[in-house]
């Protein structure tokens, strides 16, 4: 039984490593291509698909670098099995399901491009889960207190 669930967290480790990676990656280009060239040329966007929400794609761009980032850190701590793991994970996963959800409503549609990048960071928060309940669980109420 042991076995069944050292396979299984195995699993669940490396596909959630996997998530992170790409995740980490589109975002630290995708971000890059923004604020390289805020008015969309190099992605092929227009800068009104935004609605007026933001002036050009510089912004947005900034803080998809900063959620690659945080993907990457998660990405990193995650390989070395960390004790913080737990921390960067949910806060990466977390931040893309947010931009995901903000950028759905800003641009007003969803895009297949949504589908491509945002149905991974629904299963690693699926994922993420486990990992997460479990490393609670390690710690005591007084391993918290200052």
């Amino acid at each position: 039984m042991k076995g069944q669930r050292v396979t299984k967290r195995k699993w669940q480790h490396v596909t959630l490593l996997v998530i992170l990676g790409y995740e980490a990656a589109g975002a630290l280009s995708g971000g890059c291509l923004l604020v390289l060239a805020p008015d969309g040329r190099l992605m092929n966007m227009p800068v009104e698909i935004m609605h007026g929400f933001f002036k050009d794609f510089f912004q947005p761009g900034l803080i998809l670098i900063g959620l690659g980032i945080l993907s990457t850190i998660a990405f990193v701590t995650g390989l070395f099995r960390n004790r913080t793991n737990w921390i960067w994970v949910g806060l990466a996963l977390g931040g893309l399901a947010i931009w995901f959800s903000v950028e759905i409503l800003i641009l007003q549609l969803v895009h297949w491009l949504h589908i491509m990048w945002g149905l991974p960071v629904v299963l690693g928060i699926l994922l993420a889960i486990p990992l997460i309940s479990s490393s609670l669980k390690r710690y005591r109420p007084s391993d918290f207190n200052p």
